[in-house]
């Protein structure tokens, strides 16, 4: 019974894995820099977040978007990363509202209590990017981000598209 409870176990973590994200949307800077973002609607694609992706899957230019429909503290850590993250959380037009920078990535899930965590913070959505890339670090605090190709109002926009 044990063995099945581990199989079933590895089964559920790497099918997890393996799923992409189907909702895709390019944000556009304040400098014009265009970022290539998958988003994450669902609580398991919000859990697994960025975990278990090498650094080498995750350009420079790519983000991920976590969106959700209400204002709530939000709280991220970095169980199973392999690269540093900034996270930029933003206000219901996309507009940032605070900054975590350099959060640190932890290889692996052991420890739980020595995974790097930031600060909860009070927004909409938030969108992480590689620490190093040179987009993430052009990004500052009141830059207002854009959906490309959209003219509808930000809320109205997500809310359509990830029907």
């Amino acid at each position: 019974m044990k063995k099945l409870m581990i199989l079933l176990t590895l089964l559920f973590f790497t099918s997890c894995q393996s799923e992409e994200l189907k909702h895709q949307i390019i944000l556009i800077t304040p400098q014009g820099h265009e970022i290539q973002t998958a988003i994450a609607v669902t609580l398991e694609e919000q859990q697994k977040g960025l975990s278990g992706i090498a650094d080498s899957d995750f350009a420079p230019n790519q983000g991920l978007f976590f969106y959700y429909t209400e204002e709530d503290y939000r709280n991220f850590w970095m169980p199973d990363t392999y690269f540093d993250l900034d996270l930029f959380y933003l206000d219901k037009d996309l507009r940032i509202i605070d900054i975590v920078r350099r959060l640190q990535h932890y290889k692996g899930k052991a420890n739980p209590e020595l995974i790097p965590r930031a600060r909860p913070v009070w927004c909409l959505h938030v969108l992480e990017m590689k620490h190093d890339s040179t987009i993430a670090k052009s990004l500052q605090l009141g830059d207002l981000l854009k959906i490309k190709d959209s003219q509808r109002s930000t809320s109205e926009y997500l809310k359509q598209k990830l029907k």
